[in-house]
């Protein structure tokens, strides 16, 4: 009897275990507030643009903000090429490896009654497909969708499609901020669109220059190659201190002085497209105490198509295998 009542203890514990690893894979933390931005009256005129640029990039960056919102922006499509330092691996001076992605966004921007918005995002590998428990089946693609269930969507969840994986192609919904998915990108799915990339940073910036901190070097401006060779205005911001992002838009970042000396940079390079006013690239960089400069992230959006003809079965599981 205490034989098989030990047995059946071992069992509960290891049950207990595996629960306890199951949640943690599948469940995060409710989703931050994301800051709302309420756009200004009237878009300035080019010429305005282009001197907050020189002049007042936190401006600059209302400005493009204001247009995303008056332009009648639903989705984007455009490729995304990244290369990131996750809880600071790979360390210097092994670069971390390019990942290039076929993304499709829409409804990023709130709905201006309800400020709530209804975001769906598809991502699919061409290069750099990471396998997310360190072995076993790549991930090929991910969406997201904050829909509800009942309209198609994925009330807020994520599915990843991973051909060949243990249980199936496709994964179960789970959080999109879950310990897993922060090991391996430094930045959340639901903010993978321009326009929550433009939001990130002008309050990052915004809150930089209150404080009076904000520190920067326009750099004029130039053809990108890395963005497909459109022209763009080029700001550097210089760090005060080592920074480091949260990884949800309107979550709190880590003061951990480990996990900042792992994550943190110390400038951040902006590419904004001077014809479109859109953030197409970002750069960021941090100087090692032997002085070596290392890259932390960097995010190239090329190939844009704006409110392009969407595909029926874009935007779900199915398409996401295609």
């Amino acid at each position: 009897m205490r034989n098989a009542a030990f047995g059946l203890g071992i069992i509960a514990l290891l049950a207990g275990i595996g629960y306890g690893v199951f949640v943690n894979l599948t469940h995060g933390a409710p989703p931050p507030d994301a800051p709302v931005y309420t756009p200004k009256a009237e878009v300035s005129s080019q010429e305005r643009f282009d001197e907050l640029a020189r002049t007042n990039p936190v401006e600059m960056l209302s400005e493009c903000l204001t247009k995303y919102h008056k332009s009648g922006i639903q989705t984007l499509h455009f490729t995304l090429e990244k290369q990131e330092r996750v809880e600071g691996k790979p360390r210097h001076p092994t670069e971390p490896g390019v990942e290039v992605i076929d993304v499709w966004v829409r409804g990023d921007v709130p709905d201006p009654e309800t400020k709530k918005t209804a975001i769906e995002v598809v991502m699919k590998w061409k290069q750099g497909a990471k396998k997310p428990l360190g072995f076993g089946a790549e991930l090929k693609g991910s969406l997201f969708s904050e829909r509800p269930k009942a309209d198609g969507g994925l009330d807020g969840k994520v599915i990843a499609y991973r051909p060949g994986a243990f249980g199936g192609d496709i994964g179960s919904p789970t959080d999109p901020n879950i310990a897993l998915a922060k090991a391996q990108s430094r930045y959340c799915i639901r903010d993978a669109g321009m326009y929550r990339s433009m939001l990130r940073t002008y309050e990052a910036w915004k809150a930089r220059q209150s404080a009076g901190e904000f520190k920067f070097e326009y750099l004029g401006k130039k053809p990108i190659d890395k963005v497909g060779g459109r022209e763009c205005h080029v700001i550097k911001r210089v760090c005060t201190r080592m920074e480091i992002d949260a990884f949800e838009l309107g979550g709190t970042a880590s003061t951990e002085p480990k996990v900042v000396a792992a994550e943190g940079f110390t400038e951040v390079t902006l590419f904004i497209d001077a014809e479109r006013w859109l953030q197409l690239g970002s750069e960021l960089y941090r100087t090692e105490p032997d002085g070596t400069r290392v890259l932390v992230g960097a995010y190239y959006f090329r190939d844009l198509e704006i409110n392009p003809t969407v595909p029926a079965d874009t935007f779900t599981a199915a398409g996401l295998k295609k």
